[in-house]
């Protein structure tokens, strides 16, 4: 009998631990012990509110409209700092002990926002040396938000200020539940500060790392250009300067900044967990495809990910490239998002803070959210499996940058169009119980995302149109059409719990990740990559190996060259094994020289045409498969799909184009979420008899789905 994997035994254990009475983590906890919660206390379902911006004679009227809704929660205070500190140690809470004190009378708990998000106008005007710089050695200015170092101490320490005297102030308060530190420290106008003061911070962090110059230098590969380093002092952040900046250098300085920002949250966190034992502390962000800081360290001492989930935003943002929006493009986004939130910190639950409740925006905004909509992107989190979801925003602002962020009160405080549906929504999620909510999502395909891939792709592309994110999300997108469930997961993790691994754009490979990807494939998996994969090591450098480097013997191929694609146009022609029509390279092409693989595909033009373009390797048990080739969309689809097939991977249903299916399970029961993307209604064939959970009815055969329907289905 194997033992299960950490994954496995979070999520079938969880539903038990009110019964065994055991400690429930402190969300779980916290939710339990709220009066307005369904019974067994299993989820958050809550609102964003800003009673700093809202008259105070209209707070008792919200918190009991949000009451009424069915909301157990607000998040509160995150942009306060200046009503909290008007003068720098003039502390003033009279206005938010009231609210929590009205909310908890409610019924509501408050999770409470750190403000150093968006400082006071007193301290920027008193202390300018908080300010970022960006990449272009400018120095930003306040009035927005998200404008200040996160290395700077004075802003650390005042930052810490206004935090400890919320905690005292609000520690031992029954209406407060946890703690958002900061806000969406991935979002700015700048992403990475490049001030002295990051500079110092960065030299003490190399310090920590390399211990000696010569093992800098040596690392970074300095003697180019003259660079050779003999202090700490002399080594510059990454600023414009007559060239390019030694990728070693700018590769560190990403992860520096990571680190940064993960040490200004673990500063409050720890100020957090010393007054406010009792209270649960996470902190909101963007993820994927967002990838300034490192989202995994983020998180890790934290008690779990939340993340801000606006689909509109896709919508625009393909718009904007001047493609037609694609129901299967914007939904494959949406679970990119939420299996990477999962992913983050294991498999464990995550939040979504902020989920879009109208239009969203500012300057401009997202269009308005069709009838179903909204309660089609709650139940794709919780499909996912996200433990709470908040709206954003109660009531819409009339002034301000968000003037346009509209939330579940429209302007005159009317009701939204989507006020009934959150309504009906949080009346449903309350009726499923702990044990659909607390269930496993399962996962039997990992997608590796590494943001060190990432940060090195964008220092040196190869190709100007060459990136990250965008081969990660044309991947995700492929592989969920198989709906065989995706975990989002680090370089470093476990491979054994999965049939196939997928790893675009494996750039930077240690040599620890590529014994565990020997040791997957021998041990019956599949692995699958794509070109420039093993080119570089962990500092940057160039592997002194043919490529794929570390991973030649797994991949059985020998790259022969490399092509980027501009003018001179290429293609493939697949092997029976892949059949389909020839396919589209995009840009670029790996010429592959099989040294035991099996090829899979053959490029068709130009010099290399008839060399091998996809190739499969046997090892072991197992196979790894190399496409070298920048696949069109339609053909990346199809070769995934074989693959996953060829890898014993079975969806649980057959369902049409638009409609996405995700597995809960928890011992011997499985929850099937049905969710359409689409405006119009599709059928699925299920293959015995099912029981709708939100309906009650028992179906066979073929069930309907309207246009943003949803279903969740448990074998009867």
């Amino acid at each position: 009998m194997t033992s299960p994997t950490r994954r496995e035994f979070l999520g079938g254990t969880l539903a038990l631990l009110s019964a065994a009475s055991i400690r429930l983590p402190l969300w779980a906890r916290a939710v339990a012990n709220l009066a307005g919660a369904p019974s067994g206390g299993q989820i958050l379902l809550g609102v964003d509110y800003y009673p700093d911006q809202t008259p105070d004679v209209l707070w008792e009227e919200d918190s009991r409209m949000m009451s009424d809704v069915g909301f157990t929660n607000v998040r509160i205070a995150e942009f306060a700092w200046a009503l909290m500190e008007p003068a720098e140690g003039k502390f003033e809470f009279g206005w938010l002990h009231r609210a929590i004190e009205i909310l908890h009378k409610h019924n509501l708990g408050v999770i409470l926002g750190t403000p150093s998000a968006a400082p006071p106008p007193w301290l920027s005007a008193k202390y300018p040396d908080i300010f970022e710089v960006n990449a272009h050695g400018e120095r930003l200015h306040p009035g927005g938000r998200r404008f200040t170092c996160p290395t700077n101490q004075v802003y650390r320490k005042l930052s810490l200020a206004i935090a400890g005297q919320m905690a005292k102030k609000f520690s031992e308060n029954p209406g407060v539940i946890g703690w958002q530190i900061d806000n969406e420290l991935t979002l700015g106008s700048a992403q990475r500060c490049y001030c002295n003061f990051c500079q110092a911070g960065f030299q003490n962090w190399l310090r920590t790392k390399y211990s000696t110059l010569d093992n800098l230098n040596q690392s970074w590969g300095t003697v180019f250009w003259s660079q050779t380093y003999t202090d700490f002092s002399q080594i510059p952040v990454p600023l414009l300067s007559g060239g390019e900046p030694n990728p070693g250098l700018a590769l560190d300085y990403d992860r520096y900044q990571s680190y940064a920002n993960t040490s200004f949250a673990e500063d409050q966190l720890a100020l957090l967990r010393q007054m406010c034992p009792t209270h649960f502390v996470t902190t909101n962000n963007v993820g994927p495809p967002l990838d300034t800081i490192d989202l995994r360290g983020l998180y890790e001492k934290l008690d779990f990910a939340a993340f801000d989930n606006y689909p509109g935003f896709f919508d625009m943002l393909m718009a904007q490239q001047g493609k037609s929006p694609s129901y299967d493009v914007i939904a494959a986004g949406i679970a990119l998002g939420h299996d990477f939130a999962r992913s983050v910190k294991g498999g464990e639950p995550f939040m979504i803070m902020e989920e879009q409740s109208g239009k969203a925006g500012q300057s401009t905004f997202a269009p308005q959210p069709e009838t179903g909509q909204v309660r089609l992107w709650t139940y794709q989190g919780i499909a996912h499996g996200a433990m709470g979801v908040n709206y954003f925003r109660w009531d819409t602002a009339t002034f301000g940058a968000e003037e346009y962020w509209h939330g579940v009160l429209n302007h005159d405080r009317s009701k939204s169009p989507a006020y009934d549906e959150i309504r009906q929504t949080v009346k449903e999620l309350k009726s499923l119980g702990p044990e659909v909510l607390y269930s496993q999502y399962a996962a039997q395909t990992a997608l590796i995302f590494d943001y060190d891939c990432s940060w090195a792709i964008k220092i040196q592309p190869g190709h100007y149109a060459l990136d990250y994110m965008s081969q990660i999300t044309s991947w995700y997108g492929a592989i969920s059409a198989s709906h065989c469930g995706i975990d989002v997961i680090a370089p470093e993790a476990d491979l054994s719990p999965y049939k196939i691994v997928f790893a675009p754009l494996a750039y930077v490979m240690s040599e620890k990740q590529a014994a565990r990807i020997k040791g997957f494939v021998q041990s019956g998996g599949m692995f699958v990559t794509n070109f420039r994969l093993g080119v570089k090591t962990e500092s940057s450098q160039i592997v002194r190996t043919p490529l794929p480097g570390l991973l030649r013997d797994v991949m059985g191929v020998t790259v022969a060259d490399y092509v980027p694609i501009y003018s001179a146009k290429n293609a493939v022609k697949f092997a029976p094994a892949l059949a389909g029509p020839d396919g589209e390279c995009g840009l670029w092409t790996d010429i592959l020289q099989p040294t035991g693989a099996e090829v899979l595909a053959s490029y068709t033009k130009g010099s290399h045409a008839g060399e091998a373009a996809i190739t499969m390797n046997s090892l072991g048990t197992g196979k790894a498969v190399y496409i070298g080739a920048d696949l069109d969309g339609a053909s990346l689809s199809r070769v995934l799909r074989t693959l996953s097939g060829l890898a014993g991977i079975k969806q649980p249903l057959e369902a049409p184009p638009g409609v996405e299916l995700t597995v809960r399970r928890a011992g011997d029961k499985q929850w099937i979420f049905v969710l359409n993307h689409g405006s119009v209604s599709q059928s699925v064939n299920i293959p015995k008899s099912y029981t709708d959970l939100l309906t009650g009815e028992t179906h066979t055969g073929k069930i309907d789905v309207s246009g943003y329907g949803v279903r969740v289905l448990l074998a009867a």
